[in-house]
Parts: C-alpha cells; sequence; structure tokens
C-alpha cells in the first residue's frame, strides 16, 4: 500500500540535483590570497563514492572547516559559505553525504552510516591536503551525524537545528507530509518499522543523541522551526559541560541563515584553532584570479550565466603572474632607454 512507499520515500528521498556551474569557480580572489577549488571523489566504507569539493586558501594554511549539509540536502547547501569561511583563515570542504546529491547509495541511514562518511573526508584532507586542525559545522541531519561519532583532530562543532531522537523527527516529518494525526503516525510507525530497519540497514534506537563530550560546541537554533523544535539544541546546551555559545535565529527550519550570523559562526571557529597570521602575503602578490564582492559571493541564488566568466581563468594562476611581471619589467626597461635617449 502507499504507507510502504511513503517510508521508502523517507528513507529515498528526492535527490537535489545541481549543474557542474552550482559549484562556483575554480579560483575565487580574497582581499588577501585567494581561494582554489578541488573536486574529488571519495570512497567511503561501504564502498560508495562520494562527492566532494575543498576550498583550498592560498597563502597556506592547515585549519579546515568541513560543512555536513542537512536531510534532502547536498554540498551546495556549503558551497556560497567557502568565501566567507577563508575571510578567516580557514581552508572549507563540503561534499554530498552517500545517497544524497551526486554521490552513491541507497538509503539515508540519519546519521548511522554518514557518521562514517565524516571520516572517510577527514582522512582525505589529513592525507591528500596535510590538514591538521578541523571545526566540524552541520545542519539538521549533518547536525545530529556530527555528534554520532568522536573524530581525530576536531577543534570544535557548530551545531545548527540537531534532532537529538530520531522517533520524535520521523512523527514531525511525516505529519508534516502527510497531515495525519499523530496517533495515526506513531501506529503506521509501529507496523513499518521493522520492514524500513532491516532494508535501510539501521535501527531507530540507533540515532540517539546525548551531550557526552566537553568538546567545545555552537549551538544554533530558531523558536520559529516547525520540523525540529528549538528544546532540542536547548536540551544539550544545557547537558553540555565545556565551552559552548547559543545562537537564536529567526525562520523556519529551511530558512538561510543571515550573513551576520555565518560571521558570527565563523568568529567562533576562529577562536577555537591557533590561525597563523603570520602566513598571510600582501595583496597585490597575489595572482589575479575572479573577485566578487562578499554579498554577490554569499547570495546562494548566482545564476549559472553569471558564472561563465570564471572559466577564462588561467589553470596556473603563477604562469599569468610571470607573465606580467615579464611584460613590466621590459616596458621599465624601454621607458628607461627612452629617457637616457633623450
Amino acid at each position: 500500500m502507499s504507507i510502504q512507499r511513503e517510508w521508502q520515500k523517507f528513507v529515498r528521498p528526492p535527490r537535489y540535483n545541481y549543474s557542474y556551474f552550482d559549484l562556483g569557480p575554480e579560483y575565487i580572489q580574497l582581499h588577501q590570497g585567494y581561494l582554489r577549488k578541488h573536486e574529488k571523489i571519495i570512497t567511503n566504507r561501504q564502498n560508495c563514492k562520494l562527492q566532494m569539493s575543498y576550498f583550498e586558501l592560498n597563502p597556506k594554511t592547515s585549519n579546515c572547516i568541513v560543512y555536513c549539509h542537512g536531510y534532502n540536502g547536498c554540498r551546495i547547501e556549503g558551497i556560497k559559505y567557502a568565501s566567507i569561511v577563508a575571510q578567516f583563515g580557514f581552508n572549507f570542504c563540503t561534499f554530498d553525504f552517500q545517497a544524497c546529491g551526486h554521490s552513491e547509495g541507497d538509503f539515508i541511514t540519519f546519521g548511522h552510516l554518514e557518521k562514517d562518511d565524516i571520516t572517510s573526508i577527514l582522512h582525505e584532507l589529513e592525507i591528500q591536503f596535510q590538514q591538521k586542525q578541523f571545526i566540524l559545522w552541520g545542519r539538521s541531519l549533518g547536525a545530529t551525524t556530527i555528534q554520532l561519532k568522536e573524530q581525530p583532530n576536531v577543534k570544535g562543532l557548530v551545531l545548527d537545528s540537531c534532532f537529538t531522537n530520531f522517533n520524535k523527527l520521523a512523527i514531525s516529518i511525516i505529519q508534516k507530509q502527510t497531515r495525519l494525526p499523530k496517533f495515526i503516525i506513531k501506529a503506521i510507525i509501529y507496523l513499518t518499522k521493522g520492514s524500513i530497519e532491516e532494508e535501510a540497514g539501521f535501527q531507530f534506537n540507533d540515532i540517539q543523541v546525548q551531550c557526552n563530550s566537553n568538546m567545545p560546541t555552537l549551538y544554533i537554533c530558531s523558536d520559529k522551526d516547525s520540523l525540529i523544535k528549538a528544546k532540542n539544541s536547548l536540551k544539550l546546551y544545557k547537558q553540555h559541560k565545556g565551552i559552548k555559545k547559543l545562537i537564536k535565529v529567526d525562520g523556519e527550519h529551511n530558512d538561510s541563515r543571515p550573513l551576520e550570523i555565518i560571521q558570527q559562526i565563523c568568529s567562533w571557529c576562529k577562536d577555537r584553532v591557533q590561525i597563523q597570521q603570520n602566513n598571510y602575503i600582501q595583496y597585490n602578490s597575489v595572482p589575479q584570479v575572479a573577485r566578487l564582492p562578499l554579498e554577490l559571493i554569499y547570495d546562494s541564488n548566482i545564476q549559472s550565466g553569471m558564472q561563465s566568466s570564471y572559466n577564462r581563468i588561467p589553470k596556473n594562476p603563477a604562469i599569468k603572474l610571470k607573465n606580467q611581471i615579464s611584460i613590466q619589467l621590459r616596458t621599465s626597461c624601454r621607458n628607461l632607454h627612452s629617457a637616457v635617449q633623450y
């Protein structure tokens, strides 16, 4: 019947489809330095290929913020934050969880298997890009997943709209989709729970979050969130015994966070790690690559046509810089020669 189909939609939601142009330019000019984007394919423990975007800051740093998207989301959710994060001295990574976006996989397991996706991503960043300190930033599904497994070299967590109990989340999502009374939804869950657990490969009770760590944590929630109530984050915040901060925002569950909130998040992350400020170089010595105003970079609705100009950026900006220096040097020599003759 349709009950079984509805449950399959729950663990197999429609994938968010996006194009190559939605991933942004290969190079982004900053006030000091520039960002270079690397597209990578990572294999997780279930042998599914995960799609990853890594934005490397030049001048170099070994500090990285890893963004974990929400339910029915993908890495496009985090792409718009890359340039803002870089302003605070971080590299930035975002990726598609298994069964999301362009990554392989059949089922979303609400953190049970996704936590190992994070492990695979961090391992790649350590080995391939020599990253040493991480901040994990998650929203909704991503925020819950972050807490289900302790990861190495993580210096702080950003948890935006985290849920703590999978059964309650299931009721909220189905009620929002079907408008059925809560007692009917509970009966449906009771009748279909076993078959769904067997098909998707995880137990509902596996997804329970308690604050058992003293990891520095920033909690974000909204009193207007009708899907994941603010009381989930408030409960974890009260349980937390270490360094912590709570930010309350306006808006529904899927509303975008304002720029000032993103900047607050980045500032908090910067306090958690040792940023090597002396690594920065002067703006004039940076290759001349694509540069956008901060407001435009942050805008998630940038049209693909506006990004076509990025294709003119050289693959190796150092070559362009060398050519510019050579031209300037020849021009200076000619001017000097003319002045002597005169």
